[in-house]
């Protein structure tokens, strides 16, 4: 159900950033980004790696000003030992799931022009991820997150929330 959950909903969220960049005229800054930091990632040990995807995540989860004790709670839980990785995985999954990717949703929608074709690709990275991302989700399951492929995809996610924050800023 997880792997449906993250290829379904979560993994096709982050696709909005084409046409945001587009609107706000940063196409060049989002390609680096999206270029440059799984390229750094990959090259990063195991402790700086998970330092930076955390600490970078809650960065990302932080606006959600509601929601946002919840990954922390999640995440300090499993740090503190209270909680198995299992476990965390499940509550991030279901967090991500069904509220931050929602609000993302929600956000994007309400300040874009391009409703009809977020819709499209939205639609179009949901089929290709529900096809594709199973297999990618098995392979980060089985290596902990500790190989190349499985940091370069963390990259992505990385880049995604650079790109975000980047464009709050700007």
């Amino acid at each position: 159900m997880f792997k449906y959950l993250l290829s379904l909903i979560i993994i096709p969220h982050g696709i909005t950033d084409i046409i945001v960049s587009y609107e706000t005229n940063t196409i060049i800054e989002m390609s680096l980004l999206y270029l440059l930091t799984p390229l750094t990632f990959i090259n990063m040990n195991k402790s700086l790696y998970r330092l930076y995807f955390v600490g970078l995540s809650w960065i990302h989860f932080h606006k959600n000003i509601y929601t946002s004790f919840i990954p922390l709670h999640i995440i300090l839980n499993y740090y503190t030992g209270i909680s198995s990785y299992d476990n965390s995985y499940k509550h991030i999954t279901y967090y991500l799931s069904f509220i931050h990717t929602p609000i993302h949703y929600y956000e994007i929608f309400s300040t874009t022009n391009y409703i009809y074709e977020q819709l499209y690709l939205i639609s179009l990275i949901s089929l290709l991820s529900f096809i594709i991302s199973p297999y990618l989700i098995t392979w980060i399951e089985d290596h902990r997150g500790e190989d190349n492929i499985s940091k370069y995809i963390g990259g992505i996610i990385i880049a995604h929330i650079l790109f975000n924050e980047y464009i709050l800023i700007k």
